[in-house]
């Protein structure tokens, strides 16, 4: 059984206003390795990114790939991807996922950030994952939340874009 589970974080109070990254922006390098390492040019890379805000419970951004410059053709992220928590230059996301069956126990922990400075925009994602076996008791998000960044690296992926 596969569960996620979307860390959505609404920072009250907060001194400063969220970044606003709405907009379209066009692809200067998209790099990415698996497992996490040395990262190299993506083979097909998404040549624009448009950031919308949207509302699920709170706003939140979703980062979709886009084939041309209206971003018109484009594959959206979904909540999945979405970055929830506001942070200094940008947006965060995070999800987590546990599936476990028979025994076999595979937590997953993503993180997600977009940055603005200035016109140009660094989205970065880095996925951690634990397949190491352990009891069906502690196959749960809330575990996977847990270990988060302690979990082997097994993909990073960075875009850098400039606003259109």
């Amino acid at each position: 059984m596969t569960r996620a589970l979307l860390l959505v974080a609404v920072l009250a109070g907060c001194g400063d206003d969220p970044v606003d990254l709405s907009g379209t922006y066009e692809v200067q390098s998209h790099v990415a390795s698996t497992p996490c390492g040395t990262d190299v040019p993506v083979m097909m890379p998404a040549l624009y990114l448009k950031l919308e805000k949207m509302n699920f419970i709170a706003d939140y951004f979703d980062v979709a790939e886009c084939k041309d410059a209206a971003a018109t053709d484009c594959q959206p992220g979904g909540l999945l991807s979405g970055l929830f928590e506001p942070i200094d230059g940008g947006w965060r996301g995070v999800a987590t996922t546990s599936s476990g069956v028979g025994g076999s126990c595979i937590l997953g922990y993503l993180e997600t950030t977009a940055k603005l400075n200035g016109s140009h925009l660094v989205v970065e994602s880095t996925q951690y994952r634990d397949s190491s076996g352990r009891p069906e008791a502690e196959c749960t998000t809330d575990k996977a939340e847990e270990l988060g960044k302690k979990m082997p690296c097994a993909e990073h992926e960075q875009i850098d874009a400039e606003r259109r």
